[in-house]
């Protein structure tokens, strides 16, 4: 990317909470413009972010349903673009941004033009005192990973989350965009896979704070020791299942270290449900019939049960 890159942003909204105002009065702090793309397609939630988005000067894109998480931010990257726009900041309307988060993200950018996407150095609201960690391949064992803290700017890493993450517009032509199909999870992983697999980098950029909610996480005492079980719920438990399979077969196959990392994570969210948290048939349900639904090649909207 050339010096002086022009960087706008966009925020994602379904169903926002009454902090999102304050949320987004950060954003637009950081980078202008901010387009608001809304999911929900409800009056009420309309007119609140109508308000709001008049009130503070960011912009607001309306779908008429709920069209998933990468058609949304497509459709917000595709105006960006048009418009001359050379990178995109991407949010959670759960996430908060520090200030000097736009500077240091498009700093590391610009020192490297292969750069497809350099994401933040997050922290989960619901965890104070845990930093994010980055899945990058082991530097020792093949197919093996380790997960990194930012304590400084992380090269080679693997994939980063959308929200408060650098996107380069030419990478995101060049790669097609984000894989609508997938709908909601694992949409900014699969796209950072695609981009490393067509000779792109990922970084980190250790000064880019954001105050992130990750899930809905809550502490459980078990045995003296404090875990912290997602809790997601049955729908997004088997969208997460699912989209693992079809990411797998799209383009994961190509990264066994990914493949790993994502046995032992999924091995690790049933264990929690086991142990852990309520509702456990079916959450395990949900977790079997989104694997099934990879395997059988299911895409797009899930509906509710």
């Amino acid at each position: 990317m050339s010096a002086g890159p022009r960087v706008g942003g966009v925020v994602v909204t379904f169903h926002p909470d009454t902090g999102f105002e304050l949320r987004l009065a950060a954003m637009l702090e950081e980078v202008r413009p901010v387009i608001v793309i809304d999911n929900t397609a409800t009056p009420g939630t309309r007119d609140r972010l109508r308000a709001a988005c008049a009130r503070l000067g960011a912009e607001l894109i309306e779908n008429n349903e709920n069209v998933g998480l990468g058609a949304a931010l497509n459709r917000a990257f595709r105006v960006l673009d048009e418009r001359g726009f050379t990178a995109v900041i991407a949010f959670d309307q759960d996430s908060t941004p520090e200030p000097g988060l736009a500077t240091a993200l498009t700093s590391l950018m610009s020192a490297d033009p292969r750069r497809a996407v350099v994401g933040s150095n997050w922290h989960d609201e619901a965890r104070p005192k845990a930093r994010s960690r980055h899945l990058r391949p082991h530097a020792v064992l093949p197919g093996w990973f380790t997960r990194q803290a930012a304590s400084h700017d992380l090269y080679d890493i693997t994939c980063v989350i959308t929200s408060g993450s650098l996107f380069h517009l030419a990478v995101w032509r060049e790669l097609g965009g984000f894989d609508e199909p997938l709908f909601v999870d694992l949409v900014d992983t699969e796209y950072c896979l695609r981009a490393r697999a067509a000779g792109h980098a990922i970084a980190v950029a250790a000064q880019a704070r954001l105050a992130h909610r990750r899930g809905a996480k809550a502490p459980v005492r078990r045995l003296g020791v404090t875990w912290w079980p997602a809790f997601g719920s049955p729908l997004r438990l088997r969208y997460l299942f699912r989209n693992r399979v079809l990411v797998l077969g799209r383009v994961g196959w190509r990264m066994p270290h990914w493949i790993a990392f994502e046995f032992v994570y999924a091995a690790k969210v049933v264990t929690e449900i086991v142990l852990l948290e309520e509702n456990k048939v079916a959450k395990l349900a949900a977790c079997a019939q989104g694997t099934w639904d990879g395997l059988m090649g299911v895409e797009g909207r899930i509906a509710a049960s």
